[in-house]
Parts: C-alpha cells; structure tokens; sequence
C-alpha cells in the first residue's frame, strides 16, 4: 500500500490551518452574520474528525491546528467588521492570502485541498456550496489556473 506523505514548512501548516479556520468562520457568517455556539461546535468537532478521517496527506494540516483550533477561531471570529456585508469579502481576502502556499505544494494538492474545505464547509454547516464558490472557490480557481488546471 502506497502512503501519500508531504512534508509541510512550519509556514504551509500555518497558512493551510488557517484557511480552514477562515472557511468555518465562513460558513458560520453567511447567512446571518452571526457565529452561533452549535456553528462554533460542529467546525470544533469536524476538524477535530478530519485529523484521522481525510486524505493522509491532508491529515497533517488538521493534526497541527488540533492543538490551537480553538484559539484561532475565537480570534479569527474577533477580526471580523461588524457590517455583514463586509464579512465574506474580509475572509475572501484572508483565504487569498493563505492558499498563497498553494503554489508552492503544486496543482493536485489544490485541487484535493479545495475540495477537502468545500467538503468541510457543507458537512459543518450544512449549507449550499454555491456560497463557498462565490466566495472561496475564485481564490483556488486563480491558483489552479497557474497550472492551467482550470
């Protein structure tokens, strides 16, 4: 059995991390504006899930946010604009400039990570993945297309 391993920079488990903060944080705001404490579990306890249940070569990424997920969700969550409509733009912007390590790991890794986090976005939250792809999904596109993937 052939096991898939990537050796992640401090930097990429930080960066990745955190856009699987950004994306929970997302789902959480989209409709309201409002994190509710049932949002905040369920992304508590699906990435603590994805540490032993998602691709292998993902797993590293959910194992190294498990000790501070927590944490980086509360003081994501505290950075957002008040206004609702400035919300999705804001984390827009804060997943661009995470998925910039997306480069560097290479086309495929895009291509299953973007999937991984629409997968985490619609199992947390049950919500419409139209929402991710307006939001989240032109910021992986852009990547993709660097490696004509698109």
């Amino acid at each position: 059995m052939h096991k898939e391993v990537y050796k992640y920079t401090e930097e990429e488990h930080r960066k990745l991390g955190d856009a699987v903060v950004w994306t929970c944080i997302l789902a959480a705001v989209h409709q309201d504006g409002i994190i509710q404490p049932e949002e905040k579990a369920v992304a508590i306890k699906q990435t603590h899930i994805r540490t032993y249940s998602t691709e292998e070569y993902i797993q590293p990424i959910y194992e190294h946010l498990e000790n501070h997920f927590t944490k980086d969700f509360d003081a994501f969550s505290a950075t957002l604009p008040r206004i609702k409509a400035e919300q999705e733009p804001f984390i827009a912007e804060k997943m661009k400039d995470c998925l910039t390590v997306l480069e560097d790991i290479g086309p495929l890794f895009a291509h299953k990570f973007s999937d991984d986090l629409r997968g985490l976005y619609n199992r947390v939250f049950q919500a419409h993945s139209s929402v991710f792809q307006l939001f989240i999904m032109p910021v992986v596109t852009a990547h993709l297309e660097k490696f004509g993937l698109k």
